[in-house]
């Protein structure tokens, strides 16, 4: 079924936007769910199909571990507001949709024999969570609104009741700003009983450049949290005889490194050979240098580096004053400055990347060419369509195709 994903993945738009054409005029109501602009609609649509039908069997069967991320989907999904008796009329459209791929009757066949599976499995986790009265999504105000440069905003919100959630996990975040269109954020912290979330946002890309213009008494919707949690304590590395871990992030990625230190912190545990490294363009771009500072006196033990790939910063950045002795190693490459750090350690270490998936997966690659064991290495990365891609090297889901073709010929995008 791989050629079968291809040919959906090269005309992705041509089968959105015919699934779409169909679903609208079906239900009629699912047009405000959506971004105004087609381009925008559900972008990610044709990958994900592709990616389901990339794992399917020849006959259409689609693999049981391949339906479990079809069914997390289904949950988050509920967010829309659609019940689950939505998925026939939304199967009904995706088959529809092949028409604009010309497919052989054979390729039709087995196409709609895994959609069907796919939809069944999304409808039947929907309602097991509408059954088990799980909210399908929460509404929270913006209360206050931090610029510490102009390429990031600290945003924080408050719901009327908690939100549960795991240190790491993130939200699908949408606002009036943003009409059918959501962004992942992570909070900056864990949860806790008084309702309030803390996110930073990156400035990269129109949609999250409009949620960072959020102002006080602006109302978001927040979607189920999702992922994996992010957990710096682990009894299997030191039964694995794991030197300790190391934890790099990127950019606004250092939001879930933040929130997973602050869980140690609060229950008294911060594990032995820790080492933290927070990894931005400029020295200007580091913005949470007063926590950094703070923690580091808490526990001084805690190896915590601060790195910029420019010694200096971009023009008119407007970067906050940090905190006093704030100090930041500047270099090119990153990796090699965490390898130094490490040092003999670093082949029995357990390596933790977070941050945008063209950093995290350069930074893979530069500790496996360094003979870090790929069972060592953990990810948590995003990239607009990168959960349905093999690599973050596919183009499909980039926003700025230039600063792709600058990074893969330096390996390394300065921003």
């Amino acid at each position: 079924m791989k050629e079968l994903g291809e040919h959906v993945r090269r005309h992705a738009d041509d089968y959105r936007d015919a699934v779409h054409e169909h679903f609208f005029a079906t239900v009629a109501e699912s047009r405000q769910i959506f971004a105004l602009s087609m381009r925008d609609t559900h972008p990610a649509l044709g990958p994900a199909v592709a990616w389901v039908l990339d794992a399917a069997e020849d006959d259409g069967t689609v693999p049981a571990e391949t339906l479990e991320r079809i069914k997390q989907l289904g949950r988050e999904h509920r967010r829309h507001g659609f019940p689950p008796e939505i998925y026939p009329k939304f199967e009904a459209s995706l088959i529809k949709g092949f028409e604009a791929l010309a497919l052989t009757s054979h390729q039709q066949q087995v196409a709609t024999r895994a959609l069907h599976m796919v939809c069944q499995a999304m409808a039947e986790a929907a309602h097991a969570d509408d059954v088990a009265g799980i909210a399908p999504a929460h509404s929270a105000q913006v209360v206050a609104v931090e610029h510490p440069n102009r390429k990031t905003a600290i945003i924080r919100v408050e719901s009327g009741a908690p939100i549960n959630y795991q240190t790491g996990q993130h939200f699908p975040v949408t606002s009036q700003l943003l009409p059918g269109t959501w962004r992942m954020l992570t909070p900056a912290h864990p949860a806790d009983a008084t309702g309030q979330l803390t996110f930073h946002v990156a400035l990269a890309g129109d949609a999250s450049s409009m949620l960072a213009k959020a102002k006080p008494g602006d109302w978001w919707t927040l979607g189920a949290p999702a992922g994996e949690p992010l957990e710096l304590r682990t009894k299997a590395a030191s039964q694995a005889g794991q030197a300790g871990t190391a934890l790099i992030s990127f950019g606004t990625g250092w939001a879930a490194a933040r929130a997973a230190l602050l869980d140690c912190l609060n229950s008294n545990d911060l594990p032995a050979g820790l080492s933290i490294y927070s990894v931005m363009p400029s020295p200007g771009e580091h913005y949470d240098t007063h926590f950094q500072a703070n923690v580091q006196a808490l526990a001084p033990r805690l190896s915590l580096h601060c790195i910029a790939r420019s010694a200096q910063d971009p023009w008119l950045l407007g970067a906050q004053p940090q905190a006093e002795g704030f100090s930041v190693e500047s270099t090119e490459d990153p990796m090699e400055a965490v390898l130094l750090h490490e040092g003999t350690a670093a082949k029995r270490k357990r390596f933790i990347l977070v941050g945008p998936a063209d950093r995290v997966e350069v930074s893979r690659e530069a500790l496996l060419n360094h003979g870090v064991p790929a069972e060592h290495i953990e990810e948590t990365s995003w990239q607009r369509g990168h959960e349905w891609a093999a690599s973050a090297a596919d183009l499909d889901g980039w926003e700025d195709w230039d600063a792709w073709a600058a990074w893969k010929k330096s390996e390394w995008t300065k921003q």
